[in-house]
């Protein structure tokens, strides 16, 4: 028996037909709608390895896991081996998370980047995206860095960099008053 699959990507619709021996679970969460929008995990792994220098082509992965009853957004991925010992992985996790906000209006749950090599595969060769998955979930990997999105921390430094702000505006007025006068 043969199933119509259509799934969505931001730019057009791809229906693909596929018969019952193929048709998996990942082939099913390939396109997800996540808060109202249409994304397509290819093209977010195509923005994610755009997004920063430091990231191996055709070495990440993206996925969704179900964390209180709603889906997120998660990225893994491998650093080129040049940058391993130069990284600034602040500037990486920031690089991602920009990119796929202003790409595909996603906000990223976590960030994993492995050294080169460390992606699970199967034996084709091709990344394990259940293994992928489970390694996030369980926290199990030997990763360079890990991120996880933390509202208060994101407030803490939102806030930070308003005070910061504020103060050399303050600066800017007091100079431009003192040269005033």
């Amino acid at each position: 028996m043969n199933y119509l699959v259509l799934i969505e990507n931001k730019q057009e619709e791809l229906p693909s037909l596929v018969n019952e021996s193929n048709l998996n679970q990942e082939s099913i969460k390939d396109g997800m709608t996540v808060k109202g929008c249409n994304s397509c995990i290819q093209a977010i792994e195509q923005c994610v390895k755009k997004s920063h220098p430091s990231l191996r082509p055709n070495a990440g992965v993206a996925f969704f896991v179900e964390l209180n009853d709603q889906e997120r957004l998660v990225v893994v991925q491998e650093i080129k081996k040049t940058y391993s010992r130069i990284i600034n992985v602040d500037e990486v996790v920031k690089a991602i998370r920009t990119a796929l906000l202003e790409d595909h209006g996603l906000q990223i749950y976590g960030v994993v980047l492995l050294k080169t090599g460390s992606l699970p595969k199967k034996l084709d060769r091709k990344i394990d995206y259940h293994a992928c998955q489970n390694a996030f979930l369980d926290d199990s990997w030997d990763a360079i860095h890990t991120w996880t999105l933390n509202p208060q921390q994101d407030l803490q430094q939102l806030q930070a960099d308003v005070n910061a702000l504020l103060e050399h505006v303050q600066m800017y007025i007091e100079q431009s008053q003192f040269k005033v006068s």
